[in-house]
């Protein structure tokens, strides 16, 4: 009999609740305290601190989980990053000597002076482009290599 009024009482409640409550995560934690309320009640409070003590694993690990799930998604992005960035700065020795204005069998001092020189005249705080700046900086790191 006493359950009985209990769960009719908490049938209203509910009702109520959902009615005045417009956030739906106050209405779910109403609800849960309402439901651990009923088992403390009841005398099966036993329940809660057994499932809770059976969480308590999982739930650490899955916070150490999550403290270090932005790390790999770095990881992962920038090696993704990477390796799109080195396909697309491929150069051939041909373009690269015509971007220096050089010959492809040219010496390391011959490739380093024609860089410095493209440099001084490309260069993006001297009215250049950053863009060619980086293609002059390309030419030589594939010609040298």
């Amino acid at each position: 009999m006493i359950y009985g009024i209990f769960i009719i009482l908490s049938i209203v409640s509910i009702i109520y609740l959902s009615k005045i409550i417009k956030s739906r995560s106050q209405f779910f934690f109403i609800i849960i305290a309402g439901i651990i309320l009923f088992l403390v009640a009841t005398g099966r409070a036993h329940w809660l601190s057994a499932i809770f003590v059976a969480l308590l694993p999982i739930v650490k690990k899955l916070f150490l989980i999550l403290r270090y799930l932005p790390i790999l998604q770095r990881f992962t992005s920038k090696r993704a990053n990477s390796s799109n960035v080195h396909k697309q700065n491929q150069m051939s020795k041909a373009e690269a000597a015509k971007i220096l204005g050089i010959n492809e069998n040219s010496t390391n001092e011959e490739i380093i002076s024609a860089h410095k020189k493209q440099m001084q005249k490309y260069h993006p705080d001297k009215g250049g482009s950053k863009e060619m700046a980086a293609k002059i900086n390309r030419a030589k790191e594939t010609l040298i290599n």
